[in-house]
């Protein structure tokens, strides 16, 4: 049902409703609704692409500047980085400048370019450059840096290389990036990437206000990810994740198929429009003799009853293991073959009949 059909149910059964109103109550129940299972509907895939490192010609930069030009050379070998169409695009990429050993250049986000000058593309990266001006500097435009492809992404569940047999799972997939400065403070390793690290959120524009600037391809706050090795070679990662689930926006926004109306009607009842009733008798006459309670209890009984009807459904529609074991199954002891770190265990008898259990 769409977000205008719920809204008008809403406010149909509770008449004095705000239009506006019903609108929140149905999407703060359909983000309870989506906390309520690992459903099947929140898990999807994408494509990530790191292109190889970008390097011919050179860079014109000044020291404490946000601004980088690019002269002929580099300008003619980002071309197929720019315009909208572009894969993945330079507002995706990083750029870092050549330095003398010991020292080595840090890693800038490119956030904007100027390509009104087709021999002398202008870059704005997402802070100013500490690195020594230097007019003609070798660079390397990469992508090691990147967003999740949706705003209600939760979690990543693989990162595969098919190209390369690389399958990112475990602490390959789930530690911080911190623990990259600790194996490669200086990030020189590069070539193929084999671990991603959340990397944070926020980025320092200007080191003395500590102004923050968003990721180029999402709002600020957004999870931003790093993989390492950087990724020089140019890879391509097909990926499975979870959402948290996405808000109803538009009035023609519909919620996913596995969600009963009556599920979201009844928790947007129990949860929020009856308790704003009974809380609001004295501004609405219709109200005070409304046994409100009553009609609470009766709205969170039909959500619960709705709610597994929905989880049966997705059930059918997805094998989850966690709906079938029972916590305490010796199958899920913590003897061998019964551990709770051995994710999806057991899956099918053929397991159990090629595996020596022990009880």
């Amino acid at each position: 049902m769409a977000l205008l059909d719920l809204t008008s149910e809403l406010t149909g059964v509770l008449p004095g409703l705000s239009p506006i109103l019903a609108e929140t109550y149905v999407n703060r129940a359909l983000t309870y609704i989506y906390g309520e299972r690992r459903w099947s509907f929140l898990e999807t895939d994408a494509v990530v692409i790191c292109p190889v490192a970008i390097f011919a010609g050179s860079a014109s930069i000044v020291q404490y500047s946000p601004t980088v030009v690019l002269d002929a050379v580099a300008s003619a070998a980002i071309a197929s980085q720019l315009g909208i169409a572009a894969v993945p695009g330079l507002r995706a990429m990083q750029i870092r400048f050549s330095s003398t050993p010991p020292a080595a250049s840090q890693i800038y986000s490119i956030i904007d370019y100027d390509d009104s000058a087709p021999a002398a593309v202008i870059l704005t990266l997402d802070r100013v450059v500490v690195d020594l001006t230097d007019a003609t500097a070798e660079y390397s435009i990469f992508r090691n840096l990147i967003v999740p492809p949706m705003t209600d992404f939760l979690r990543w569940e693989s990162f595969v290389d098919f190209a390369n047999a690389i399958a990112l799972t475990g602490n390959r997939l789930t530690s911080s990036s911190a623990i990259f400065d600790a194996m490669d403070p200086q990030r020189t390793a590069n070539g193929l990437a084999y671990y991603l690290g959340a990397w944070g959120g926020n980025r320092i524009s200007d080191p003395v206000t500590g102004a923050t600037v968003p990721s180029s391809m999402s709002d600020q706050g957004t999870p931003i990810f790093e993989l390492w090795p950087v990724p020089t070679s140019g890879q391509t990662w097909y990926t499975r994740l979870r959402r948290r689930g996405p808000a109803l926006v538009q009035p023609t926004d519909e919620q996913p198929d596995g969600i009963s109306n009556n599920t979201i009607i009844q928790r947007a009842l129990a949860a929020h429009a009856y308790p704003f009733a009974q809380a609001n008798v004295g501004n609405f006459p219709g109200f005070k003799t409304v046994n409100w309670p009553t009609l609470i209890m009766t709205a969170r009984q039909e959500y619960a009853a709705g709610l597994q009807k929905d989880k049966i459904l997705d059930q059918e529609k997805s094998l989850q293991t966690s709906d079938i074991w029972n916590r305490g199954h010796g199958l899920r002891s913590t003897r061998p073959f019964g551990r709770y770190d051995v994710q999806g265990y057991p899956i099918d008898a053929n397991f159990l009949q090629s595996h020596l259990i022990r009880f």
